[in-house]
Order: C-alpha cells, then sequence, then structure tokens
C-alpha cells in the first residue's frame, strides 16, 4: 500500500513540473513581443540647436574699444591782471562771443592815478639826466683846460650815468602802468562760448584772479584710457567711431591725435587722444562716450562665432554638422577680433554651412550626428 503511495506522488510531482513548465514557457512566449519593440540604440552624437548656427556672409570690422569723457580742445582761463574792482560785465554764462570783444572793465581809478605818478617820476627824472648831461660836458671841458681834476670829471660822470639809469627804470615803470590801465578792460581771447563766469559786478579781485573760461567748441577732444596690450594696434591718423550718450545710435567719425608715452599711474591703461569735428556744437564738454579704432574692415566675408573655432595642433579648424555627420574643415582665417564678435573665414567654409559652436564637446571627423528630436 505504501508503495502504490509513492508511485502517485511521483507522478503527481511529474505533472506539477509539466504545468509549471507550461507555464513559464507561455510566459517567455507572451515576453518577446516587448523584447522586439525596443529602440536601436543610436551610436553617434546628438546636437541641441543652440548647439549649432550658420555660417553667413556679411561685413566685419576688427576694433580696439574704448571710452572717455569729452573736452573742448581750445578753452582758455581768462585772469585779472591787475587788482581793480569790477565795474562792468557785458556776458553772461553760455553766451557766444568772439574773439576781441569786450567781456568786462574795472575800475580804473588806481590805476590811472599810478600811471600819472609814474609819468610825473619820469618827468624829474628826465629832467635831473639833462642836468647831468650839462655838468658832465662842463667837466668835461674843465678837465681838458686844467681847471678841473680828473676825479671832478668822474664824480660828473658816475651822476651822469646814474641818472641816465633811473630814466630807463622809470620808463618801463611806466610802461607797466600803461598795459594795467589798458587791461583794466578785459577782451575774449579765442571765438567760443562762456563756460564759466566766476566774478560779479562790485567785486574786488585779485592779480591773476580767475575772471573768465571761454571753450571753443569746433573739436572736441576724447581722452580714452586703452589697455596696454591694445595700445600696439593703434596708430596716429586712425579711424575713430564714437557713440556719446543722449544721442542714441548717432555715430561721431574722429580721428586719433596722440598716444601717450607712459601707461596712467596706478593702472595698466595708456591715455589715447581723440579729436572729433564738431561744426554744429552739438557735443559739450563733461559729455561721456564710448566707441572703437577701426583696425581692419573686411566686405561680405563668411563669419562665424567666435566660438565655432577651434585650434588643433596649431590649425584653425572648425566641425560642420552635413549628411548626418560631423566633418572636420581646415579653415584660412580672415579677420579676428571683430565688433561683431565674429570671426571671418577666407577659405575652407561656405556661407549658409552648420557649424557646431559648443567648445566642449569632443568631435571627431565622421563621426554621426543628429539634431535631437528629429
Amino acid at each position: 500500500m505504501k508503495r502504490v503511495v509513492k508511485i502517485g506522488l511521483g507522478v503527481l510531482g511529474l505533472a506539477i513540473l509539466a504545468g509549471g513548465g507550461l507555464i513559464v514557457l507561455k510566459g517567455r512566449q507572451a515576453a518577446s513581443p516587448a523584447v522586439a519593440a525596443a529602440p536601436v540604440r543610436f551610436e553617434g552624437i546628438e546636437f541641441s540647436p543652440a548647439d549649432l548656427t550658420p555660417a553667413i556672409r556679411t561685413d566685419l570690422r576688427q576694433v580696439v574699444r574704448f571710452s572717455g569723457g569729452l573736452q573742448p580742445l581750445n578753452q582758455s582761463m581768462i585772469r585779472a591782471e591787475v587788482a581793480a574792482v569790477v565795474n562792468e560785465i557785458s556776458v553772461r554764462r553760455g553766451e557766444r562771443v568772439k574773439k576781441g570783444q569786450l567781456l568786462a572793465r574795472l575800475d580804473t581809478a588806481d590805476v590811472a592815478a599810478k600811471l600819472r605818478e609814474k609819468q610825473s617820476n619820469l618827468d624829474s627824472a628826465r629832467s635831473a639826466l639833462n642836468l647831468a648831461q650839462i655838468n658832465r660836458e662842463k667837466a668835461e671841458t674843465l678837465l681838458q683846460r686844467g681847471v678841473k681834476s680828473q676825479t671832478a670829471m668822474d664824480e660828473a660822470e658816475n651822476a651822469w650815468r646814474t641818472a641816465r639809469a633811473n630814466v630807463a627804470a622809470l620808463e618801463q615803470q611806466l610802461a607797466m602802468a600803461r598795459k594795467a590801465l589798458g587791461d583794466a578792460a578785459i577782451y575774449a581771447p579765442i571765438d567760443g562760448l562762456v563756460s564759466d563766469r566766476l566774478v560779479n559786478p562790485g567785486e574786488r579781485v585779485a592779480v591773476d584772479a580767475k575772471l573768465f573760461v571761454i571753450a571753443d567748441l569746433d573739436t572736441m577732444e576724447v581722452e580714452a584710457m586703452v589697455p596696454a596690450r591694445d595700445v600696439p594696434q593703434l596708430k596716429i591718423g586712425q579711424k575713430v567711431n564714437l557713440r556719446v550718450e543722449g544721442f542714441g545710435d548717432r555715430v561721431f567719425t574722429g580721428q586719433i591725435d596722440r598716444i601717450n608715452p607712459t601707461a596712467q599711474s596706478g593702472s595698466r591703461s595708456i591715455p589715447v587722444f581723440i579729436l572729433l569735428a564738431n561744426p554744429d556744437h552739438v557735443l559739450r564738454g563733461g559729455m561721456f562716450g564710448s566707441g572703437e579704432a577701426v583696425l581692419a574692415e573686411v566686405a561680405q566675408v563668411v563669419a562665424i562665432p567666435q566660438e565655432a573655432l577651434r585650434q588643433e595642433n596649431g590649425t584653425p579648424v572648425v566641425y560642420v554638422l552635413k549628411d548626418k555627420q560631423v566633418q572636420r574643415r581646415a579653415v584660412t582665417v580672415a579677420i579676428t577680433g571683430t565688433a561683431e564678435g565674429r570671426i571671418g573665414i577666407a577659405s575652407g567654409l561656405e556661407a549658409g554651412e552648420t557649424v557646431v559652436v559648443t567648445p566642449g564637446l569632443r568631435l571627431n571627423d565622421g563621426l554621426a550626428a543628429r539634431i535631437a528630436g528629429r
């Protein structure tokens, strides 16, 4: 009886295993379609649209950028030549004046009195000189006759020389007094605008006191601080394009007039002086401008962003996406460092071709490539 049971259990076990085997087989058969539907892995590189840009044909300019304040090239500080009270002022700030125009008059009473005093002293000195001349001639005659000694002759000669020197000194003083009287009238030394008036009627001014500032706006000067590394590319007479605050996109054209021989103390920048013609006088002192000196210009060149150019073993190259693969191109550079932030390519690349602009990507010639999502 026990033996029969064992056989039955064995048959039952085989049946269960057989059933389990069917279940596993069915499970494998059910999973097979899912495995067949798995996507094929792309063996290459996928670019985002931000990694790529088309090469374009455009005009490019190589420049050195700068900025600085504007000041009139010619301006004059007018100072008092005499100490006096201001009687009259005929101009105000902002008014246009011509060279030789009267600006102010100082009180001449004290100056005129000094002039009369100097004239009187000179007249007296000239009379003394005439007397000394007569005495000298008499002494010389008497010396020749043997009536007077050589000592008397020397004394007369010395008196005459002293009187003559005194006249010469007083003549100089009189000339200075006459000049002072003329200096009491203040005239404009140049054409321009009155940019500052530092005195009012009734005030007493000292010698060398500041009275007016006259600015000639025909030519403006910009003192720009340029990094020392860029100065070797600049030269006198070089064209400059300048934009001034308040004038929007208007461009003023000037040229480099002078380059300072030394860097400014405490910096590695060198002052460069730029002249701008200002015939309509729209530019004023104190305005701020920024612009660039044009080093080179190339018309209608194939241009790419600076980031697209790579250096490989000393050779400039770009990578192009074409026919679903990356192509390595050795190129010849026409112009760099442009105001537009682009590089001009002379050969090796055509306008319209798509270049890789992301510098960190590792690329090889012939690498399969596509744009993500396409």
